[in-house]
């Protein structure tokens, strides 16, 4: 399941195919020439049209369905912190949240926690029924602690993370791996989304604060023990499975999968979140 930011993910319009937008995954509209007044909208898709396999269907924020081809589509990413507003609901209870705008606050199981303004209130819906709001966002809160790095990635290296080619990005992530331990830190956090495994989920759950979102909110501290692995140092394990799953993170930098690429450019900032939610 894509999971995605108020960040924009621009992804690579050319040679895209309808296997990259399954349902619910959140993109935006681009090259439409018949109406361009739709460029630029956001959208969320329904998956592969079934009255024409080469084009997907997607939902505007209007609610209105469109059938649009891959080449139309960029990939968008969601992430705590975003704007949304509810689409596509059919039940006569679901219908009446269909219209109404709320800020996402996590990823659980299969579903996005929004809370809700007015009235305040907060429920999960799947990804499908909700699509991004970008220009509603607010002011990015400060994050309560600095990274502790204050070096930030080379112009070169990001020139590298910027390539098309998953070979040299994932070469590139090697060498920041090895330099910066927050990246390996951001690394098993991402991997986390896509896979479980013992050691990789106990790190996630504790530098995540269990939002399991991608997202950095404890980085370790040096020497730091981790609950469930604290015969482990948890610092090594984090750059032995990033280094491993390298290729699976470089991937992940090119489609910008939980805004690895911004945190990499922006100097290891993530975007703003809160911390903790309300009771």
């Amino acid at each position: 399941t894509s999971k995605i930011f108020v960040r924009l993910v621009v992804g690579m319009a050319e040679g895209q195919s309808v296997e990259e937008f399954p349902s619910g995954t959140h993109a935006q509209i681009c090259g439409l020439a018949s109406k361009p007044e739709l460029n630029d909208e956001h959208c969320v898709s329904k998956g592969v049209n079934p009255d024409n396999q080469e084009r997907l269907l997607v939902i505007t924020r209007s609610g209105a369905q469109l059938s649009l081809k891959p080449s139309n589509l960029k990939l968008a990413e969601l992430l705590p912190g975003s704007h949304v507003v509810i689409v596509g609901l059919q039940s006569a209870a679901g219908s009446k949240l269909n219209g109404r705008y709320g800020e996402v606050m996590s990823w659980h199981g299969d579903r996005w926690i929004i809370d809700f303004a007015d009235p305040k209130e907060r429920k999960s819906f799947k990804s499908e029924n909700v699509v991004m709001v970008p220009e509603r966002v607010t002011k990015k809160r400060a994050a309560e602690e600095p990274i502790p790095e204050a070096k930030k990635v080379k112009t070169s290296d990001l020139k590298d993370l910027e390539s098309t080619d998953e070979t040299v990005i994932a070469k590139c992530l090697l060498r920041l791996l090895r330099e910066f331990d927050i990246v390996a830190q951001k690394g098993i956090c991402v991997l986390a989304m896509k896979q479980t495994m013992t050691v990789m989920h106990e790190l996630a759950q504790h530098i995540t604060e269990k939002q399991a979102d991608g997202l950095i909110r404890r980085p370790l501290k040096p020497g730091e023990k981790v609950k469930g692995i604290e015969e482990l140092d948890a610092q090594e394990q984090a750059v032995l499975l990033c280094e491993k799953k390298v290729r699976s993170l470089a991937n992940a930098v090119r489609i910008n999968f939980c805004d690895l690429y911004g945190f990499l450019k922006s100097g290891f900032k993530e975007p703003a979140f809160n911390r903790k939610l309300p009771q």
